[in-house]
């Protein structure tokens, strides 16, 4: 009995430690719920709004630029007004080319902040379990009662925790069992709750949880509409201007004698110098 005692008092100081490794499963289900992806998301729509606000302001402005240019290139004639369509038109390219060098470089910061962010969850999630059960490895978390669980007493204390005791890597796997246990009791208590509750109160209930889940997927869409403005913008994506006279001239093509040249070949009734 005073042994027990003894080693009672002994593992009741690693109590804290227990409580520890609590919370960080907790924790680490709580990510894996919610996932490595779109918790990288949300936060990459926190880091542009925050630190890379004015790339996002660039790249926007830059679109309004070409949704201007194009509009006034479809009021232009390009028979009437040749210069000034292909002037339109060799500026229009240029926003195109900013808009692809800054679109591909928001897509580049994108792939390397979410792979960063991962990585630092995957060893906020798994490091750190690995330093803990190194580190006490020998270490009881506590003392079983005498005569629970025989004769697999000795499996509660591998790898190398004293006889009677539970150790830190068997603790893991309790408080991973017992939070996943916990998580789908929950889930099937709710739907059990709801299924047998009388309907003035089901109704009540309804209407709060889905005002509460339209709230949060508000806020989670409009991260996740931020992180993902940044990403590359086709031209078909463009509104497209109403009665835009669309020309057989390439991009490469404007500019110089090749483009009067081209002309007077495709209209050979136009009277010019």
């Amino acid at each position: 009995m005073t042994t027990y005692f003894c080693r009672t008092t002994k593992a009741s100081r690693n109590m804290g430690l227990a409580f520890q490794i609590l919370f960080i499963v907790l924790f680490t289900e709580a990510i894996l719920w919610f996932g490595y992806s779109q918790i990288a998301s949300l936060a990459y729509g926190v880091y542009l709004f925050y630190f890379k606000k004015e790339h996002v302001e660039k790249q926007r402005r830059i679109k309004r630029d070409i949704l201007n240019v194009k509009h006034e290139l479809g009021r232009t004639s390009s028979q009437d007004q040749f210069a000034k369509w292909a002037k339109l038109r060799r500026k229009l390219d240029s926003k195109m080319n900013d808009l692809d060098n800054i679109s591909k470089s928001l897509n580049y910061m994108k792939t390397s902040f979410e792979v960063k962010f991962t990585t630092f969850l995957w060893i906020l999630t798994n490091f750190i379990q690995f330093i803990i059960i190194s580190w006490y490895i020998s270490a009881p978390v506590f003392y079983l009662p005498q005569g629970w669980f025989r004769p697999a007493t000795w499996i509660f204390s591998l790898p190398f925790a004293p006889a009677g005791s539970v150790s830190v890597p068997m603790w893991f796997v309790i408080c991973r069992k017992f939070s996943r246990k916990l998580m789908a009791a929950a889930r099937d208590g709710w739907e059990t709750y709801l299924k047998y509750v009388p309907e003035p109160v089901r109704q009540q209930v309804t209407f709060v949880t889905t005002t509460v889940k339209d709230w949060l997927k508000s806020k989670i869409k409009i991260a996740v509409t931020r992180a993902k403005s940044s990403q590359v913008s086709n031209t078909s994506t463009l509104i497209p201007t109403t009665g835009m006279v669309h020309s057989p001239l390439s991009s490469s093509s404007i500019g110089g004698d090749d483009v009067s040249t081209h002309f007077r070949k495709e209209n050979p009734n136009h009277i010019g110098n």
